[in-house]
């Protein structure tokens, strides 16, 4: 079935002439895998993008895996990963893009995460209102070497949107890089500092 797809999106471009990357497509919720159609992008599109989002809150795991046509204004986030994450919370996406026809099929790969202390810590908080008191500090691991703090509305794939703030430690650019694909944000503050030596 998919190659009868993978064959219609490419007589589709020769017809109509375009140029387009052609990637695959695809969103689900609750899965770490999911497979769609071939989709032929806006000419503004150089790559396809695959990954996956992870919402944890408590022992309430809600990953999401996306495929598509990557926004070229999320370009530098390529490659990377980002994550935030307190005791109570943890947010993480990643991206693999690449730049040929039909290149992001195929099953999504999420490296592991380090989970070794890096030397640095982070105050600690999670609520479910506009503010939250301290469940103190975190030591980082891995990459995290940055304070992040969050306040705002958030809808978490299958649930409603609620008012959110938290602080943990979060990985480099996270403030700067932060493209959710499933969550929906509405932030009133986002902000992150060095964290702070242990």
């Amino acid at each position: 079935m998919r190659v009868i797809l993978a064959a219609v999106a490419m007589l589709q471009a020769l017809i109509t002439g375009a140029d387009c990357l052609l990637c695959e497509t695809c969103l689900a919720s609750g899965t770490t895998q999911c497979s769609g159609i071939f989709k032929q992008c806006s000419p503004d599109v150089t790559h396809c993008v695959k990954g996956l989002e992870n919402n944890t809150l408590g022992e309430n795991v809600f990953p999401t895996v996306f495929k598509g046509c990557l926004n070229p204004s999320e370009q530098a986030a390529c490659g990377r990963e980002f994550y935030v994450q307190n005791s109570v919370f943890y947010f993480r996406i990643s991206r693999t893009c690449c730049d040929s026809d039909f290149c992001n099929r195929g099953d999504v790969e999420v490296p592991a995460v380090d989970e070794t202390p890096n030397g640095y810590k982070c105050d600690g908080c999670f609520a479910e209102q506009s503010s939250c008191t301290s469940i103190g500090e975190r030591q980082c691991t891995g990459e995290q070497k940055i304070c992040a703090i969050f306040s705002g509305k958030a809808i978490i794939p299958g649930g409603t949107l609620k008012q959110y703030t938290l602080k943990g430690c979060a990985t480099p650019d996270y403030c700067e890089l932060f493209h959710p694909v499933a969550t929906q944000i509405f932030r009133d503050e986002l902000l992150c500092a060095p964290a702070k030596k242990i």
